[in-house]
């Protein structure tokens, strides 16, 4: 497991000594979070997902861009041309250390905008309690700006990582998806603070 953070590190890392586009860094942020995800269709209670990707995000993505995707031949590539629509629609290429947008990235994807905004909001306001952090599932400026401000990356990582935890213990479907959920929750804080220990110098 931490040779392949140390290549992400180090492909991260090239990015900044490099300049390579920020394109390279989405790419690998995506490969990540899509890694968590199958290919096969995923029925739930309330619709069909293939690779993450869930049914209304799609109709959603082929009204805006004029594409005719169906989910059920969904291919890989087709899931990452929209997964990289929906990091930037979020806003969060805006935030600054790659890790805390991986991190968060995968809370939006896995649980929606507006659980991914409330999980990382409640987290800030946890590290930072003396800001006036509004949990309103919203991801605007000032929350965006606060999670550029964060320096102790391996708390909030942990702070983040507590509030997704309990947020998806709140759900009526976590006595039948809880298992799977915690171990995808807990291996990204085993990796992201891994990257955050090897980020000493705050270069990502």
């Amino acid at each position: 497991m931490l040779e392949k953070f140390v290549i992400i590190i180090t492909l991260l890392y090239s990015t900044v000594t490099f300049g390579y586009e920020d394109t390279k860094i989405r790419e690998i942020i995506i490969s990540e979070v899509l890694s968590h995800e199958g290919d096969k269709l995923v029925k739930t209670q309330k619709e069909l997902s293939k690779y993450g990707i869930r049914n209304f995000l799609l109709i959603e993505y082929n009204k805006k861009f004029n594409k005719n995707y169906e989910i059920k031949s969904l291919t890989e590539d087709q899931a990452r041309e929209i997964a990289e629509h929906l990091l930037t629609e979020y806003r969060l290429n805006e935030i600054k250390h790659s890790y805390s947008q991986m991190m968060i990235f995968d809370i939006f994807f896995n649980g929606g905008y507006n659980a991914g905004a409330v999980i990382t909001q409640r987290a800030l306001k946890r590290y930072k309690p003396l800001e006036n952090i509004v949990v309103d599932g919203v991801l605007g400026s000032k929350t965006i700006a606060v999670i550029n401000s964060v320096q102790d990356h391996e708390k909030f990582i942990d702070l983040i990582t507590e509030e997704r935890i309990n947020y998806y213990k709140s759900l009526t479907s976590w006595e039948l998806y809880g298992k799977g959920w915690e171990k995808r929750i807990l291996s990204y804080r085993t990796k992201l603070k891994e990257m955050a220990m090897v980020d000493i110098n705050n270069r990502i």
